[in-house]
């Protein structure tokens, strides 16, 4: 089974090139858009089956992760990168969120690492309403995205 199908049936879907020409940690960094910063080294659970290790041959490895948990008093979502990857290699992680259940949504990153360097995006509310979903995508250097399903 190649690198996607591995993917899609651990909830992963590899996608081609971003299409998000504007998208920018600006759209959520600083509390902008109803997120919060929060420090790398936060870890919550995984959920939707996304904190498989990606080969992103010849980088290296990566693994990301749609995480949950409580920040500031409130139950967030966030993505988390935990690279592995080759001296000089780049990781990239973004969260996309909607109110829409993925009919559109904004782009919370990328945000960049180094080969060894764990980082997250900033974290935004869940909602028991079936409309707000998240999903958590990944890239390094210029691999192929790799995607978690929405949650």
């Amino acid at each position: 089974m190649g690198v996607a199908g591995l993917l899609v049936s651990a909830g992963f879907l590899a996608i081609g090139p971003a299409s998000a020409a504007q998208a920018s940690p600006a759209n959520c960094a600083g509390g902008v858009n109803g997120f919060i910063d929060i420090p790398d080294s936060l870890q919550g659970t995984a959920v939707n089956g996304s904190a498989a290790v990606n080969d992103y041959s010849p980088y290296g490895t990566a693994s990301y992760a749609l995480n949950v948990g409580t920040v500031s008093g409130q139950v967030r979502g966030w993505g988390r990168l935990q690279p592995n990857l080759n001296s000089g290699e780049v990781g990239k992680v973004w969260m996309d969120v909607s109110n829409n259940a993925g009919s559109s949504w904004i782009q919370c990153g990328p945000f960049t690492t180094t080969f060894q360097g764990v980082i997250t995006t900033p974290a935004y509310p869940t909602s028991s309403s079936s409309s707000r979903v998240f999903r958590v995508c990944a890239q390094v250097n210029n691999s192929t995205i790799s995607c978690s399903g929405w949650w």
